[in-house]
């Protein structure tokens, strides 16, 4: 029986499931995880000899680095959000996201140690904007998945609701000689 109870299979509603998972006890531990990896990509990449550009379009790096420090700010934030979350990031958030920006500053600095790197202050720009992007979209999402959360509460609470009067409405007592119509229209009698 499908969950409509009329054979049409229920539709999956993509916000529900972002909420459901924004509230889920593993989103926190395995997005530390993936904070915590791509931290360890980051840092090997920044500290072996640089790859040749798969794409010949000169300052690619520069959009690499962007997206890899908006991800890296994105989980940073997100390993520290509420659960659920909370309509705003909580200051433990955005400093951890920031901190990326950080991690970005000492991975140019030591690539001016390193033989076969080079330091680079448009490097140290482009992963400063990637991780203001991504503290950005952080709080967007922040707000988003605090309000679908919300929603999602709210339309469970109002079915329990619905539920339980249906279910008080539909009683009938055993010892009432109307079968029960004046509780069902609410007259006391």
């Amino acid at each position: 029986m499908s969950p409509l109870g009329n054979g049409t299979p229920r539709t999956p509603n993509p916000r529900a499931l972002l909420a459901l998972l924004a509230g889920h006890p593993w989103r926190l531990a395995c997005t530390r995880c993936a904070w915590a990896l791509a931290v360890a990509v980051v840092v090997y990449q920044s500290l072996t000899p640089q790859p040749d550009m798969l794409l010949d379009v000169p300052n690619i790096d520069k959009v690499w680095h962007a997206l890899a420090y908006l991800v890296l700010a994105v989980l940073a934030a997100g390993s520290l959000w509420d659960n659920p979350p909370a309509p705003v990031l909580p200051r433990a958030a955005r400093w951890a996201a920031w901190s990326m920006a950080l991690l970005g500053v000492a991975m140019e600095c030591a690539q001016a140690f390193l033989p076969g790197r080079m330091a680079s202050a448009g490097d140290v720009a482009a992963n400063t904007a990637g991780t203001w992007l991504g503290v950005l979209l952080a709080g967007v999402l922040a707000r988003h998945l605090a309000r679908w959360h919300g929603e999602i509460a709210g339309d469970a609470a109002s079915g329990q609701k619905a539920d339980s009067t249906a279910s008080t409405a539909s009683t009938v007592s055993p010892t009432s000689t109307d079968g029960g119509a004046a509780r069902i229209s609410g007259r006391q009698g």
